[in-house]
């Protein structure tokens, strides 16, 4: 039924939940941020249990904000009303704290979440742009579990949750929700699900397998487990993907050491075959690959969240190309105290559109970005929420990030979840870029110890005049680029050239690499890659 909004007599177990939270927040955020100085600067004593005592009053409201302590309740729930720039609209949800995360677009364009503070299913209608919550009656009030994907098929959405190691389905018809329990154990993280027929594929990040959950027969026994454990000792198992021809791709690594990408059939896992897995070693600076897609022509694409690295992964060559996004703006991470010496935008979930783009969510940056892999342009969106609790604000004015995680695409749209803020998005990505860039040259060869200058042009699509912001970012310091006039905040009224000097390094080691060139304006950046193909000496 749809959800009423007075939630009478509800009671949290706040001790339950505060010991569960630790566990959630661990797995939820620690590897995103253990090597980050940006939370553990603003909040050393919630993700350490260190310094200051946190104060433990609770104010009883009767929802789901009672499951944080009052002094936690901005950070998970939310500081701000929704707001919309050029691209990017946001809606506010109905249940106060309801933290949003798995997003999916069914096919007639409805938009389907879930609050993982409440266990509830929601949809929006993006005509009438009104929000519908149905209560989950066998969800625990208490409980804040992570729930990280949701797939939809056949008039059904099906999704896992950690909290209670469960595969949930959703009937968007009659609106009733079947549970299927206890498969997981204490220890687990389902994140991502995928159908394939009678085939339910979930990564348990935590338990570092691979689950293969055959539903074929679910009136007379629920979901038959099948999994591969990975063979990477103290690893987690990440993000994957089905390909073309039915073999799973996914990623299994330690947190800041590196570890393999994987292709395995599903047969594999069920026992039924013995082809062994194949496996490649992930190259240096891939760190922590969670998100992974592949797209229509198979090449796998891999969002790397300890870094500003994606990575594009050829099958045919075995080679992987590295990529990197524009640098986080400042309002992203504050840097009040000066702590921060290398921002980072920490791409984590990545996805297709139908014509091919790669969309990927920079966690940190508080950014969606689309990259058209054939002409190698990269567009990122800032989203208008900001918490300032996740970041380094002090008293910093728009400050912060709003977690944007869950991301869906449908059609020229990117719908999307703001987990601290208690809200949906979307972005437009047919409206119109205020400036756009020309390189001179696309390509490049150099040998170790010679530089070369070239240009590229800043077009601003109209005679009013235009903050703009010059991008120029490496990733190698094989190569150094260097801009060669001022390369602070410039206000243009016409096209601008700007010279870039590409230095190679006496020492730089042969190998094709990638620079990002090109201009931020307002809420909006487009860059394109430079290809510098450094050659051995002869």
């Amino acid at each position: 039924m749809t959800k009423k909004h007075d939630y009478a007599g509800y009671r949290g177990s706040r001790t339950r939940n505060t010991k569960r939270l630790g566990i959630i927040v661990a797995a939820f955020f620690g590897f995103i941020l253990l090597s980050s100085t940006v939370f553990i600067a603003a909040n050393p004593a919630f993700l350490f249990g260190g310094g200051p005592a946190t104060p433990d009053q609770m104010t009883i409201t009767n929802t789901p904000l009672d499951n944080y302590p009052d002094i936690q309740r901005p950070q998970f729930c939310g500081v701000a009303e929704p707001s919309a720039n050029a691209f990017i609209v946001e809606y506010g949800l109905p249940t106060q704290c309801s933290q949003p995360n798995p997003i999916v677009v069914d096919p007639l364009g409805t938009v389907w979440f879930v609050g993982t503070n409440t266990g509830d299913v929601a949809s929006f209608n993006p005509v009438t742009e009104v929000i519908e919550e149905y209560e989950n009656p066998y969800w625990d009030d208490s409980a804040v579990s992570m729930i990280w994907d949701m797939e939809y098929e056949d008039g059904y959405l099906w999704y896992a949750d950690e909290s209670h190691q469960s595969v949930w389905r959703f009937d968007t018809v009659t609106k009733e929700y079947t549970k299927y329990g206890d498969i997981f154990t204490d220890a687990s993280l389902p994140q991502v699900i995928q159908l394939r027929g009678t085939d339910i594929i979930i990564n348990d990040f935590l338990g570092n397998t691979l689950v293969v959950l055959d539903a074929a027969d679910l009136d007379e026994s629920g979901l038959v487990y099948y999994d591969v454990p990975s063979d990477v000792e103290s690893a987690v198992t990440a993000g994957f993907d089905v390909a073309a021809d039915g073999t799973i791709w996914y990623t299994t690594w330690v947190p800041n050491v590196g570890g393999l990408l994987v292709n395995v059939h599903p047969d594999l896992i069920k026992r039924l075959d013995v082809v062994q897995p194949l496996t490649y070693q992930l190259p240096p600076g891939l760190l922590t690959p969670n998100g992974l897609a592949i797209d229509d022509s198979g090449t796998i694409w891999l969002a790397d969240t300890s870094s500003s690295y994606f990575f594009s992964f050829d099958v045919a060559t075995e080679t992987f190309t590295h990529y990197v996004t524009s640098p986080p703006d400042v309002l992203s991470y504050g840097n009040v105290t000066g702590v921060i010496q290398t921002p980072v935008s920490r791409p984590y979930w990545i996805d297709i559109s139908d014509s091919g783009q790669i969309i990927f969510n920079e966690q940190t940056a508080n950014r969606i970005a689309v990259f058209d892999s054939g002409t190698e342009r990269l567009t990122e969106y800032s989203i208008p929420s900001r918490n300032p609790f996740w970041s380094d604000c002090g008293g910093m004015a728009s400050c912060g990030i709003a977690q944007a995680l869950s991301i869906d695409v449908h059609g020229d749209k990117v719908w999307f979840t703001e987990w601290a803020e208690n809200h949906i998005g979307v972005l437009d990505t047919s409206q119109p870029i205020p400036v756009d860039i020309r390189l001179d040259t696309r390509m490049l060869t150099l040998r170790a110890g010679e530089n070369v200058t070239i240009h590229y042009d800043i077009i601003p699509s109209s005679t009013q005049p235009t903050s703009i912001e010059p991008i120029i970012v490496h990733t190698h310091n094989s190569l150094v680029p260097v801009q060669l006039q001022d390369p602070g905040i410039q206000i243009l009224d016409s096209p601008s050239r700007l010279p870039i000097q590409i230095i190679s390094e006496s020492w730089a080691e042969p190998g094709t690499y990638k620079i990002l060139l090109g201009v931020r304006s307002g809420s909006v950046s487009v860059s394109e890659f430079l290809t510098v193909q450094i050659m051995p000496e002869t």
